[in-house]
């Protein structure tokens, strides 16, 4: 047994030494070939280097109107030193191409704040913001490629009644069916831009779009809120007349006398296809205490912004009713305190709302479109109200179409030497159901 051993341990160790020996082999070999593969590599590069021509010194040159003035200097030195002062032909220019160049470098903005010629550094094109429509953020939308668009709803009620005979204690059936129609209407623009504006001021092009779109945004929704469409175009209605969009100020339902603290019945409109239709009557709440004819009177209470809210029916009190506020107002309701001088609104702001919040746990849309409740207006208020404030599911309250596609042209022969653009885009607005809002009238008058 012993033997055994001896003789496994005899083979185990030179089999090591084996072992060893072959990878000391193989590792000095590839050690070589390393050593090989890198000299010859060290050769090639030195051998592409030694081709390499020493750089000549590169003079930073700031403009050709600094080569022909340091040309003109050393023809100067030289017609000096020749003691000649008959006359020199002196050479400005190597070729064509440069005094071209020079030309317009000397032309190009000479006469700056530092008077030097060549181009100068500018800020990148900025427009000025605008608050685009914020009815956009409530308004149901939809689309057509029609000239018109119609609206149906269903009206009255099935009339359901208890009994085993049909109809035994109840009323006849009062379903109905109501449409109306609109025409979309067109807002467009057209405006030139010189030439060289466009090819000198980096992104003015694009921002003068976008500007444009947001323009386009103001006027549609100063006509969602303040345009009478039955009333004649004029040069001071900006945001339409005939031509217009429906507006939420031109529908019936605010009473003639104004009587504080009551709020008028809904009603939907005449049904048909003519552009009187459609204009229905919308429950309106009139503020306790009216502001009278002071600017900037502020008499809105707690009280009547929770009767405003209760006049909207329960049915209505879902995720998307919210309400739409003139920033005056919301600023009066924001800043209504009680007895002890203390906010009574403290819940519905966070660094998340910012300034606006919610009030009574219903989100708020701010729109400065909507009528400012203290500006002053003449007249009875059932001819001039205001309403600074609506409540609504605009859900089902409001809709607004558009036609799906906007035009955007852009004309180079127009006139010589301008770029005109041209936009225009159709749409149309309506209250669908009468029934989902309510507005809140403010007048600026006592009776």
């Amino acid at each position: 047994m012993d033997k055994i051993i001896e003789k496994l341990d005899s083979i185990e160790s030179n089999l090591q030494e084996k072992t060893e020996a072959i990878v000391s082999e193989k590792v000095s070999e590839a050690v070589a070939a390393a050593e090989v593969s890198f000299a010859e590599k060290v050769a090639a590069l030195e051998a592409k280097v030694a081709q390499i021509r020493a750089p000549e010194i590169v003079r930073a040159n700031k403009g050709i109107q600094v080569d022909v003035n340091r040309r003109v200097r050393e023809s100067l030195a030289q017609f000096y030193k020749s003691n000649s002062r008959m006359e020199k032909e002196l050479k400005l220019f190597e070729d064509a191409a440069e005094y071209d160049a020079y030309m317009k470098e000397a032309s190009a903005l000479t006469g700056g704040g530092n008077n030097q010629g060549g181009r100068t550094a500018y800020d990148p094109v900025f427009a000025p913001l605008r608050l685009a429509n914020p009815m956009r953020q409530i308004s149901r939308q939809v689309a057509t490629d029609g000239s018109s668009y119609q609206f149906r709803a269903k009206t009255g009620n099935a009339g359901a009644a208890w009994g085993y005979t049909i109809q035994n204690n109840g009323a006849t059936t009062t379903e109905d069916t109501t449409i109306w129609q609109l025409v979309l209407q067109d807002i467009n623009v057209q405006f030139p831009i010189r030439t060289a504006a466009l090819d000198d001021i980096d992104g003015l092009e694009a921002n003068v779009v976008s500007d444009m779109l947001l323009e386009f945004s103001q006027s549609e929704a100063l006509s969602m809120v303040q345009n009478n469409d039955q009333a004649a175009q004029s040069v001071s209605n900006p945001y339409g007349g005939t031509n217009g969009l429906r507006g939420l100020d031109q529908y019936a339902g605010s009473a003639a006398t104004y009587a504080g603290g009551s709020v008028t019945t809904a009603a939907f409109g005449n049904s048909g296809t003519g552009s009187t239709t459609g204009l229905h009557s919308l429950a309106t709440y009139d503020q306790l205490t009216t502001n009278a004819n002071t600017v900037g009177a502020g008499n809105i209470t707690y009280k009547d912004v929770v009767n405003f809210v209760y006049s909207l029916p329960q049915e209505y009190w879902t995720p998307d009713a919210k309400f739409m506020i003139n920033p005056v107002l919301l600023q009066q309701i924001r800043g209504l305190v009680d007895d002890q001088k203390r906010p009574i609104y403290i819940d519905g702001l966070s660094r998340d709302d910012g300034i606006v919040g919610t009030l009574m746990g219903f989100d708020v849309i701010v729109n400065k479109y909507c009528d400012t409740p203290s500006q002053l207006t003449t007249g009875s208020a059932g001819t001039n109200s205001l309403y600074p404030m609506y409540f609504a599911d605009w859900s089902r309250f409001h809709t607004t179409v558009d036609r799906l596609s906007m035009v955007m042209r852009r004309y180079d022969q127009t006139l010589p030497g301008f770029i005109t653009f041209f936009g225009e885009k159709r749409l149309a607005t309506s209250v669908v159901n009468p029934f989902a809002g309510v507005r809140y009238r403010s007048t600026g008058t006592s009776t």
